[in-house]
């Protein structure tokens, strides 16, 4: 039997993950311990609820204390500082699991540090759900 699909919020089905603003590039910034010349795009249909950034890191200085993510918000600040998860999806480095560390959300953001050294040219994959 299926499960009834909430409508923008859970009225006794699932969560629905749309419910926030969409995302840009702007709205995220990537410490400088993922290199000097780090790149990273926003996947297509995140938002400030739910999303995925895909890093690429570069061979300029990396280092895993400064290779940081923060997402602000985009439809403001929350009443109280929300709940967070954050996974790495993928990465193309040969560490099979580097979960991020230090996840923090904040009424007005959210923040996390990757948990190993970036490796030049290789390419992180973050996926985030927030939930007030």
């Amino acid at each position: 039997m299926p499960q009834k699909q909430g409508s923008k919020i859970s009225d006794g089905g699932r969560l629905d993950g749309t419910n926030g603003t969409a995302v840009a590039a702007a709205n995220f910034a990537i410490g400088v311990g993922w290199g000097g010349t780090a790149t990273f795009t926003v996947t297509a249909g995140s938002t400030d609820q739910r999303g995925q950034i895909v890093i690429t890191a570069s061979a300029t200085t990396p280092a895993q204390a400064t290779a940081t993510v923060t997402l602000t918000f985009v439809d403001g600040a929350y009443a109280a500082a929300p709940f967070a998860i954050v996974q790495l999806a993928t990465n193309t480095d040969v560490v099979t699991f580097g979960g991020p560390t230090a996840v923090a959300a904040t009424t007005t953001a959210l923040s996390w540090v990757s948990s190993i050294i970036p490796v030049a040219a290789k390419v992180y994959t973050y996926n985030y759900v927030v939930i007030a």
